[in-house]
């Protein structure tokens, strides 16, 4: 059979499969389908088959990967649902409506499990911010973050950025959102049975966003202007209406099913609910609520109009529904049901326009076996640059605060609303945000994002089991355990086999790290084609991490806040690797170490030791070693008190540019009273890891006493307000420029 061209940009061998399946050319109206719901965003038709190595088996875990978002227990009844997404070629287009369609959309994912959202988080990429056209994508950006969140009544409560010339054409937008829900209130996105009513409810459908999936899975010319039409437009106050609507109809137990009409519209959502209980979906698109009427069916269908939703009811609590939905001056209209013959059904009035076996747009979409090359970073000596000229502790020091990757992120976050709904006990600018579920046994939760946009370039094997290392030592220091992850993998394009072998590093890496940790991966996104004129960005996969503290008044602060207490490092002191940190980054190569691997059983024993030392009350404040090492973890922590400062003496012979300034995992630094430490000494002794003291916390002093391999006395002095004033002002220098 000769087939011929797409209209809708499938490609000519995917053509084919969809001539054999049904025996017969599509109509136009199922070749849209099939564009979308076979495009890579909504299909994972070349990630799909390593998608597998993720575990989401946890006898915690309530809903997991192939919902709307993960749910897992908590505790007193109530659950976590929550999930992360991309918003990358959108949010480049357009970065105002990009992002904050990104919140919206992944909101909705929250939303739609019957979870009343409770935080958002980020993690944003960009190029160089001397270019000033990536300060302007940052500023509106992050614009649109707040545009939404804050009108919606969501607090953003976390976040990481970082700047490099490698995503100078391709920006990377990541959003991770966080609900609660009672453990009888969950919902699903599966349908139970034949004959029920769908039911559209939200904004009406307009042409923004059509083809939104299909755009999202291919590559940017330089230009991308003729892609700015599929970029959707946001409307928080629609948004936070619907989620009024969609909870209270939850609440009510009205509906039998609901799904967010996010990627490829009514198409996806009516698709997958009734696919995934085996049955079929009839729609109307002449009953569909519109913006215009001149839409043509296959628009209706591909559309992502935002802030709309899809339930599924019985027909008895139909008109409740539409009553519920009206009443928050939402638009609504039954628009199909649900029915015995697992096809997908398109009218128009009486005019058949489509009908195709859902297993075809589900099941017997494209899963590509692509070849790859595995080109991870082979580097195993271990030469580092000598100090001394420019090399010295201080001025490598001030180089790393004075580019915005280095500097304190609060630019970002002074524009988010982080305390709305008076949850928020750790908001931006801790190791992880930490909120109260405002239950009887006075828990919590912690939230985190994660990415190493540099030691993932370096070794995406060792860079994703880093990520989840990272995540929990995050949790670690504030006295959480860990709870479950979610990913967005965000790659260039996996026809070519060296991004191939990227993202099947980086999945094996995070999926054994988890694995390790017991830490089931319940939701996640995959984004590829990243990617402009055929230069992809580097591997970036990020993570977000929930945790649970069982007794807020147990929590461990980051910022100290008394002198005179004692400082010590506590974790794996073994392997202290500059490859891939952040100094490696800033001196661009002279730095010839391995990406550190990782002791999974170190990092389970540091954690061990902080949630006896939190439950105990042996910690007064203490901070996870990050991005900048040890150095900058110890700013972290004085940063907020003017006056705070630190003395540290360390009587034993030591690396120093690897002891402050690797970044590998697995290391918290402690703040006590100085009759604790015994107690902690000994903890860490049977826990396994080492309990280094270092100093103590001073006024107006950063001192530090060391000896070098040598056994040469040496001694690091700042001043302290200046290098306060370095770090706070490096991002926002830049930004007003």
């Amino acid at each position: 059979m000769t087939t011929s061209p797409s209209r809708f940009r499938i490609p000519p061998s995917e053509m084919e499969m969809i001539h054999s399946l049904l025996g017969r050319s599509p109509s136009l109206t199922e070749e849209a389908v099939f564009s979308a719901m076979w495009s890579e965003h909504c299909s994972y038709k070349s990630s799909r088959i390593h998608l597998r190595a993720f575990s989401s088996r946890h006898p915690r875990v309530k809903s997991g990967p192939g919902e709307n978002a993960g749910i897992v227990h908590v505790s007193d009844g109530l659950s976590l649902a929550f999930k992360m997404e991309s918003h990358n070629h959108p949010s480049f287009l357009e970065p105002f409506q990009g992002s904050a369609t990104g919140v919206g959309g992944i909101l909705r994912d929250v939303i739609a499990m019957g979870a009343r959202p409770v935080a958002l988080a980020n993690s944003l990429v960009f190029g160089s911010l001397r270019h000033p056209k990536h300060r302007t994508l940052f500023q509106r950006v992050v614009e649109g973050i707040a545009g939404y969140g804050n009108p919606a009544g969501i607090p953003t409560v976390g976040g990481e950025i970082w700047f490099d010339d490698r995503y100078q054409h391709n920006i990377l937008v990541n959003v991770m959102a966080v609900g609660i829900v009672n453990n009888n209130e969950i919902m699903s996105a599966k349908a139970s049975q034949k004959g029920l009513l769908a039911i559209y409810i939200g904004n009406r459908t307009g042409r923004d966003g059509v083809s939104g999936a299909a755009m999202a899975s291919r590559g940017f010319s330089k230009d991308g202007a003729d892609l700015r039409p599929q970029v959707q437009i946001a409307d928080p106050y629609a948004g936070k209406n619907l989620m009024e609507a969609t909870l209270e109809i939850a609440r009510k137990k009205l509906a039998d099913s609901i799904q967010d009409m996010g990627a490829a519209g009514l198409t996806s959502s009516s698709t997958e609910m009734a696919g995934r209980a085996g049955l079929g979906m009839e729609l109307d698109v002449s009953c569909v609520p519109l913006r215009d009427k001149t839409m043509e069916p296959w628009e209706i269908l591909l559309s992502e109009s935002q802030e709309r939703m899809l339930v599924l009811s019985c027909p008895e609590n139909a008109e409740k529904i539409l009553d519920i939905a009206r009443a928050w001056h939402l638009s609504a209209a039954i628009v199909g049901r649900t029915i015995q013959e697992p096809n997908f059904v398109v009218l128009r009035g009486e005019e058949q326009l489509a009908s195709i076996p859902i297993k075809y747009l589900t099941e017997n979409a494209p899963l590509y076996r692509r070849d790859f090359v595995i080109t991870s970073d082979s580097t195993t000596s271990r030469s580092i640059p000598s100090l001394g000229g420019s090399h010295s502790l201080s001025d490598l020091f001030h180089r790393m605060l004075d580019h915005p990757n280095g500097g304190d992120p609060r630019w970002v976050y002074r524009h988010f609303d982080f305390e709305v709904q008076t949850r928020t006990v750790f908001g931006p600018g801790h190791d992880a945000a930490v909120l109260d579920l405002k239950t009887r046994s006075g828990s919590g939760i912690a939230i985190s994002v994660v990415s190493l946009p540099h030691a993932c370039s370096r070794n995406p094997y060792l860079g994703g089991a880093m990520l989840v290392s990272k995540a929990v030592t995050e949790l670690a220091s504030i006295g959480a355990f860990p709870l479950a992850i979610t990913d967005c993998l965000n790659f260039g394009n996996p026809e070519k086999p060296v991004i191939m072998g990227q993202l099947q590093e980086a999945i094996r890496g995070i999926a054994e790290a988890s694995a390790a940790f017991d830490i089931p991966v319940v939701s996640g996104n995959v984004s590829l084609y990243n990617e402009t004129d055929g230069t992809s960005i580097p591997p970036t996969p990020m993570i977000g991490i929930t945790g649970m503290i069982p007794a807020l008044r147990k929590r461990i602060p980051g910022h100290i806040r008394e002198y005179g207490l004692k400082l010590a490092i506590a974790g794996d002191l073994d392997n202290l690797s500059l490859g891939g940190s952040y100094l490696d980054w800033i001196l661009e190569g002279e730095i010839q170490e391995p990406v550190p691997a990782v002791s999974f059983s170190r990092v389970s024993a540091l954690l061990s030791f902080m949630l006896s030392s939190s439950s105990s009350g042996r910690i007064r404040f203490s901070r996870a070693v990050g991005r900048g090492g040890v150095a900058r973890a110890l700013l972290m922590m004085i940063k907020e008190s003017t006056s705070m400062g630190i003395y540290l003496d360390c009587p034993f012979p030591l690396e120093p540019l690897g002891f402050f300034f690797s970044e590998s995992p697995g290391r918290i630094l402690v703040a006590y009273s100085a009759e604790e430490e015994s107690w902690l000494d000994e903890s860490a002794r049977e826990w396994g890891i080492s309990f280094l003291p270092l100093g103590r916390s001073v006024p107006g002093l950063w001192t530090i006493r060391f000896r070098n391999p040598e056994g040469l006395q040496k001694e690091w002095v700042e001043n302290l307000p200046t290098l306060k004033s370095r770090f706070l002002r490096s991002l926002s220098q830049f930004m007003e420029e």
